[in-house]
């Protein structure tokens, strides 16, 4: 890949830091605030509630997983390493994302805006940075680099519509939503950047799809098959 890729990649994990510090010193509160006010309540619509809920709800592990499955089990041999990536970027992103929650606790908007519409049952954990918008962009930005715009395009409208929602059902603030947007597309570019093209990339790859074609195999005769050549 580009080495342009590793250096926005890395920018972008800059980009969190730099939305840490505005959050942990509070030079952020007032923006926080402002927009949550506007996402949560005056931009709020109430026949749209059900819709933002579902996307909140089932955004993230419902979808995601399912996408990475219909990559393996349905797409091309580079599609299949799609999914791969996708695995290992969202396994990246939830041990950094629940690192990062264990060391600094940020409360939930609801807990300090008495005037917040929370829709959906109101979370105990830390509020920084969003695990739905770390995996969701994470994952976006694989399929972007990775997959034909035909299929990127639409995941990243999803995973955008997902971060949005964090913020309109009123579990999030919006710098949690951008700092986990930055980490979890940083996190991915560089993954992406040092593992697509590498060599034990390439042997995981092969041992994954050669287990799953045995088993497959096992299963179904007829569909065996082995890469160990290619």
């Amino acid at each position: 890949m580009r080495s342009e890729y590793k250096i926005i990649g890395f920018s972008l994990i800059a980009l969190f830091f730099v939305v840490f510090l505005l959050v942990y010193l509070g030079v952020s509160k007032s923006f926080d605030d402002s927009l949550f006010n506007l996402i949560n309540q005056r931009l709020n619509v109430p026949f749209l509630d059900k819709f933002f809920e579902y996307a909140s709800l089932y955004g993230r592990t419902y979808f995601w997983i399912p996408v990475v499955a219909i990559l393996w089990i349905f797409g091309s041999r580079d599609y299949k390493k799609a999914a791969l990536m996708m695995a290992i970027v969202f396994i990246i992103i939830i041990i950094v994302g629940l690192a990062i929650k264990a060391v600094y606790f940020r409360p939930r908007p609801f807990d300090s805006i008495s005037s917040a519409i929370t829709l959906l049952p109101r979370p105990t954990d830390s509020s920084f940075p969003s695990g739905h918008a770390l995996i969701v962009i994470g994952g976006a930005t694989v399929a972007l680099l990775m997959l034909k715009k035909r299929y990127s395009l639409p995941l990243l409208i999803e995973a955008l519509v997902v971060t949005y929602s964090r913020v309109y059902v009123g579990l999030h603030y919006p710098t949690d939503i951008l700092a986990g947007s930055f980490l979890g597309a940083g996190i991915a570019i560089v993954a992406v950047y040092y593992l697509k093209d590498s060599k034990i990339f390439y042997k995981f790859f092969k041992l994954i799809n050669n287990i799953y074609y045995n088993i497959i195999g096992a299963i179904i005769p007829s569909k065996k098959r082995l890469i160990i050549d290619e």
